[in-house]
């Protein structure tokens, strides 16, 4: 909203200082571009009408990144695209931060989108419009690997372009296999992960060692001494002024009296976070055991371990445009817990980089690694922290599962969900609670999106369900999608345009004087119709209803009265897609017989 000079002044007749009005009054035009602007999804309708009210050509378009998303299916829209009757493509913006829920049952077509969403992000190509590509972040774990078998992740396969530069990082305990089972795709490198001792910190320390109270509010005495010990040493942090010291951290807590069954398990987790650190940083020498040197490494090993530069250093997590990140922890020493461990250290590591480079953070089958842990807790937490700040960290977060009931916080707070097929009634019972077009309180027929609007211009429409039973008829939907196909959530999605001839003044003036003759049809569902006409079409009307604007002779001037464009939300609708192909390789085919 623009910001506005005080004066001392007060108003003719009210007394109410001039400043203090100018403060209240309604930023129309800011409020709703900016509605325009923010919205994950919209039509090419939307696009062409938003466009044109952009009267500085030398400006940013209002719509300055998007891809292709899909194209709505209702009805056979598609079918009629070809003739030019309809346009129902959907686009997908890549220049606003959002968050997005894509869940379905394996092979319905999850991996394919979260791949299409990451295509239109980080490399231009036919699909889209990107100026300025972004950086990206995925997590992946694949449970099923061994010294003969394992697969990629999906997402690798847009290395395919070679505008998209692929790193992996994997355990160093699974270096060769990854190696193996990367080799086949280029412009694809893979490294160790490895973490500098300047990388931790108390927050990382803290969600590394799980430490959350329980149901009943307490947890175990060794994370209250853990916790003691963090806090001394960021106090001393503070006055010194240096970095995070893992070797004073790892001494301190040597050095408390603790009882062996305590330390077990904190050795445990030091041992992990160890076996990913820089190996020349990390002391060699375990909890309990008194008056304990370190161990250095031979000449010999230590010449081989400085040979090989993913040891020597840790990875470097500056963003660079155009290149996808996969931490990739399939290996059998990596359980699920550690597996999120890590991943929340490379989810911080990632967002406190300079943020000019837009980002987007993706989770793939995520069902794999996220469970009822404390480590998944300390997970799904960062995570709902970057979805709530995701405006200020010009972050775009996408979280791929089979199973929406990983953690229903992340449903509540996603800009969108996309739904593939699935036959669970209890994957519906989640969505019913925390989708607000899935939920018992939804119309299953609206006023502004009915069965009249079917030969809109707009060519995208929600979906409408027939009979008593919402919910039923909602069910019948999501079974019967065809692989590729999906419901689409989103509530702040723009989908079409409605203009307002006048304002709501001029509005009054003419009622109030009973000089209104006629109202001017708003442009419902015409999109950018309403500017390839020459004329505005009118028709007389007995009254003034809420969607129409009655103005008088000396009230309105056709020539000189500004048309305010505003938003037509998706709402509690849900749309029906078919998600566009790829313009990369699809590694996600299925393997068949022959």
């Amino acid at each position: 909203m623009a910001s506005v000079t005080p004066t001392s002044s007060s108003s003719a007749g009210t007394g109410i200082p001039e400043a203090h009005l100018a403060l209240l009054q309604d930023n129309v035009d800011d409020s709703l571009m900016a509605d325009f602007a923010t919205a994950a999804l919209f039509t090419e309708n939307v696009r062409l009408a938003v466009d044109y009210e952009s009267s500085d050509p030398d400006d940013e378009p209002t719509f300055s990144q998007y891809g292709l998303l899909g194209g709505d299916v209702t009805a056979g829209n598609l079918d009629r695209l070809a003739s030019g009757d309809l346009d129902p493509r959907v686009f997908y913006n890549t220049a606003a931060p959002s968050s997005t829920f894509i869940c379905g049952s394996q092979g319905s077509g999850k991996s394919h989108t979260l791949s299409v969403l990451l295509e239109n992000s980080l490399a231009k190509s036919v699909a889209n419009v990107l100026p300025r590509p972004l950086t990206g972040l995925l997590f992946h774990r694949d449970s099923f690997v061994s010294e003969t078998a394992g697969a990629p992740c999906e997402a690798a396969y847009l290395s395919s372009n070679p505008d998209i530069s692929v790193r992996v990082l994997c355990a160093p305990s699974n270096i060769m296999n990854i190696r193996r089972i990367y080799s086949s795709l280029p412009n694809v490198s893979v490294e160790e992960l490895r973490i500098n001792q300047s990388d931790l910190n108390t927050s990382r320390m803290l969600g590394l060692m799980a430490v959350h109270t329980g149901k009943d509010g307490g947890m175990p005495l060794y994370l209250y001494v853990l916790n003691r010990i963090l806090r001394d040493l960021r106090i001393e942090q503070q006055r010194s002024g240096l970095a995070f010291n893992y070797g004073k951290f790892k001494a301190t807590i040597g050095a408390e009296a603790m009882l062996d069954s305590q330390l077990l398990p904190l050795q445990q987790r030091l041992e992990t976070l160890e076996s990913f650190m820089v190996q020349d940083q990390a002391p060699q020498y375990k909890l309990g055991m008194k008056n304990q040197q370190p161990q250095k490494q031979s000449p010999k090993a230590k010449k081989s371990s400085m040979d090989r530069q993913d040891i020597a250093k840790g990875n470097i997590w500056f963003p660079k445009s155009g290149q996808l990140t996969i931490v990739d922890l399939s290996c059998p020493c990596i359980t699920a817990e550690i597996a999120c461990s890590l991943f929340g250290i490379c989810l911080s590591l990632f967002l406190e980089q300079s943020s000019d480079v837009g980002r987007i953070v993706a989770l793939d089958e995520a069902h794999k690694f996220m469970n009822d842990s404390s480590e998944c807790a300390s997970l799904t937490d960062g995570l709902l922290h970057t979805i709530r700040m995701q405006r200020h960290l010009a972050a775009r977060v996408i979280i791929s599962t089979q199973e929406p009931t990983i953690s229903t916080k992340l449903l509540d707070l996603c800009t969108m969900t996309i739904v593939h097929r699935f036959t669970s009634p209890d994957w519906l019972l989640a969505l019913k609670k925390h989708l607000a077009g899935a939920s018992k309180h939804t119309k299953a027929d609206t006023d502004d999106f009915s069965e009249a609007t079917s030969s809109s211009d707009a060519g995208v429409r929600p979906l409408v369900l027939k009979g008593d039973d919402y919910m039923s008829a909602l069910f019948s939907q999501i079974v019967s999608l065809r692989t590729g196909e999906a419901l689409v959530f989103a509530p702040s999605a723009v989908i079409d345009v409605d203009y307002n001839p006048c304002d709501d003044e001029k509005v009054d003036d003419a009622v109030a004087d009973g000089s209104s003759q006629e109202v001017l049809e708003p442009a419902v569902d015409s999109g950018a119709k309403l500017y390839a006409e020459s004329d505005i079409v009118s028709s007389p009307k007995s009254s003034v209803g809420d969607d129409a604007c009655s103005t008088a002779d000396d009230a309105y001037d056709s020539d000189e009265s500004e048309y305010f464009p505003s938003p037509k939300k998706l709402g509690d609708g849900v749309l029906k897609l078919r998600i566009r192909m790829r313009v990369t390789a699809d590694g996600g085919r299925s393997v068949m017989a022959h």
